[in-house]
Parts: structure tokens; sequence; C-alpha cells
């Protein structure tokens, strides 16, 4: 069986990183059973220092788009959903959107501002003994700090970093429109991916402008809902810790 690394289920999401969630959709899509194995631990073992990972029959393959590749070259997995080529370069954009500009704003909202930075050390490092959570996450924290004034995200006001969060999500709205999926009437690999971003970015823990921009988009949200129930269900996988 298809072993998934992940951080963990928490704040009402599945996996605390939409990457891990986007795994897990492409997995339920290709209709092959997992195990989820979750912990900080997996990070250590994870090849690339991140997660998700996956193991299979002794192969290890990271990160959500080579995860995708190779369960279309080893399973045969169609994630096309029968779209011609110029579709799916519009959807494929649409995830860089998400995976390239909005993952950053969402750090910041997390990770950097105080109360986002709260609840994120409470949920994910609460397990930890406690002489390692009073090292660990501050230098885990300062390491986001440091890659996001890199990228350039943290290099920007909260209100500019909201402006922007407010764009992406309107865009993301106006391409769903009235469509069931987000390029028309069948799945594809680009709602693995917008799903586990508008359940993210939806979660209650954090209020704000990414939060707003989704659930102020009906549309947006009954997307949420319906391919919640359709690919969440875990009718195809089992989870463990470690």
């Amino acid at each position: 069986m298809i072993k998934l690394y992940g951080f963990g289920p928490g704040l009402g999401l599945p996996d605390l990183s939409p990457f891990v969630i986007k795994a897990m959709i492409l997995l339920e899509m290709a209709g092959l059973p997992f195990e989820v194995k979750t912990g900080l631990g997996g990070v250590r073992k994870a090849p690339k220092r991140k997660l998700p990972f996956i193991e299979d029959d002794g192969k290890v393959v990271a990160d959500s788009r080579f995860i995708l590749s190779y369960l279309e070259r080893r399973y045969g997995a169609d994630f096309s959903g029968g779209y011609d080529e110029a579709t799916l370069a519009v959807g494929l954009m649409a995830e860089r959107m998400l995976e390239e500009s909005s993952y950053f704003l969402a750090l910041e909202r997390r990770w950097i501002r105080p109360d986002g930075w709260a609840v994120l050390e409470e949920t994910a490092f609460s397990r930890l003994p406690r002489p390692m959570r009073a090292i660990f996450p501050p230098l885990v924290r300062r390491s986001v700090r440091k890659s996001l004034e890199g990228q350039g995200t943290g290099r920007l006001t909260e209100s500019e970093n909201d402006a922007l969060a407010a764009e992406n999500g309107r865009a993301l709205a106006l391409l769903l429109a009235d469509k069931p999926y987000l390029l028309g009437d069948r799945p594809c690999r680009s709602d693995a991916t917008a799903l586990a971003f508008i359940l993210a970015g939806s979660c209650d823990a954090f209020p704000g402008a990414i939060r707003d921009s989704i659930v102020n988009e009906p549309n947006v949200l009954a997307y949420r809902d319906r391919l919640r129930a359709q690919y969440l269900q875990g009718s195809a996988r089992t989870e463990s810790s470690g």
C-alpha cells in the first residue's frame, strides 16, 4: 500500500499543509488505497526535507507535483479530465497562482502575524516535549520568516499582502463561475490543488483577507463542500502516526 507522509490533521483540516491535502485528493482521484503517516518525524525522512512524500514498493517520491506524475506513470492515473491542452494550461496557471502566490501569503498569515502564530504553534508543536517546544518552534519560525523575506512576501505590509490575497481569491471565483469543477463539468488535476488551498484558506482559525476571499464567494464555498464530500471522506485511506 502507498504510504503518504504528512504533518497530520488539525483545525478541522485533513492536514495542516495544503500540499499534503492535494496529494490525498490525487490519490483519491486515482482510486488508490493509501496509508497516511503523520508527525513531524516524517520531515526528517523526507528527501527534500519537506512534506508530502510517498513511499510505494520501495520507491520514494517527494513533492505533490511529482507525486502526480508518478501516479500517472506507475498506475496509469488520468488527471486530465479529458480537457484539451489549452484548457489544462488555464488550470495550470491557476495552480501556480495558488502554489506560488497564495501559499506564501498564507505562510505570512499563519507564521508571522502574532495571532496566527499563536494558533499554529499550539496546533503544530503541542506534542513536542517541553524542552524541545521551547527551542524548536522559534527556530522554525525564524527560518520561515527568512524564507518569506527572500521570496518577497515578507517584505510587504500586512495590508499589501491582504490585497494580493483578495485578488487571488476573486480570480479563482471568476474562473470557477457556475461550473461544477474548476475547468468544466469534469474533475481534473487542477481541482486537487484548488480544493486543497480553498480548504486551508477558509480555515476558521485564521480570520482575515484570505478566509474572506473564499467565504464571501458562494460558488467557491459550494465547490469546497461538494468536492470535500467527494474526495476527502477517507474511503481509500487509513491513518497512523509515526
